[in-house]
């Protein structure tokens, strides 16, 4: 079995020698930016283009990249099996969405989309003790195969790249079983990456 291939989906920060040879040390291969409109290669890093839209955006023709629904509120998954295509992944805006009931995750659930996590605003959570119940509820359903999710760093400099174990780690100190905490750095991302390429190769 091949090794997968390391990606950030949501990595934000400049795109110099200094920091792609960071992310490359690390062991990236390819980032996921709004800073660029189409695919690059800078000292062996494959940068793919990035969009995070909401639900009136939709849809984001001709776009050749990584499409993210923001969800804002529980009215962004109505009708949600009119989003299967349109979009790769999913963020919810924790702060703005509040309290969720059942009706809301089980159209999570059921738009059978990852879900995209921050490592950085997960990490900030944690440390400042906010409420993270919410993303325990994703993970717990991560883990009993009913929702696919992947971490991000969210780094908006050099400074802030995570080394993915360090993602893997904070997963697992959540209480993620070490294989799916791996799988929600290693392996979902590039499943992510490679729905988006078999899309550019039918356009």
């Amino acid at each position: 079995m091949r090794s997968p291939v390391l990606a950030d989906l949501c990595y934000e920060g400049d795109l110099d020698q200094f920091s792609t040879r960071l992310l490359t040390r690390l062991g990236y291969r390819v980032v996921a930016s709004s800073r660029v409109s189409e695919s690059l290669e800078l000292e062996g890093l494959r940068v793919v283009p990035r969009v995070t839209v909401r639900r009136g955006e939709l849809p984001v023709r001709g776009f050749k990249g990584v499409r993210v629904l923001l969800v804002e509120s529980e009215k962004d998954l109505k009708a949600y099996q009119r989003l299967r295509g349109l979009v790769d992944s999913v963020r919810v805006d924790y702060e703005r969405l509040g309290d969720v009931d059942k009706d809301f995750i089980r159209r999570l659930v059921g738009l059978s989309l990852p879900v995209e996590l921050v490592f950085t605003d997960l990490l900030r959570k944690v440390l400042g003790r906010s409420s993270i119940d919410f993303h325990l509820l994703l993970l717990r359903l991560y883990t009993r195969g009913r929702l696919r999710v992947y971490l991000c760093s969210g780094a908006g400099s050099a400074g802030e790249i995570a080394h993915p174990e360090a993602m893997a780690s904070l997963l697992t100190s959540l209480g993620v079983p070490e294989p799916y905490a791996l799988g929600a750095v290693y392996r979902i991302p590039e499943v992510v990456l490679e729905g988006c390429y078999l899309r550019y190769s039918q356009s």
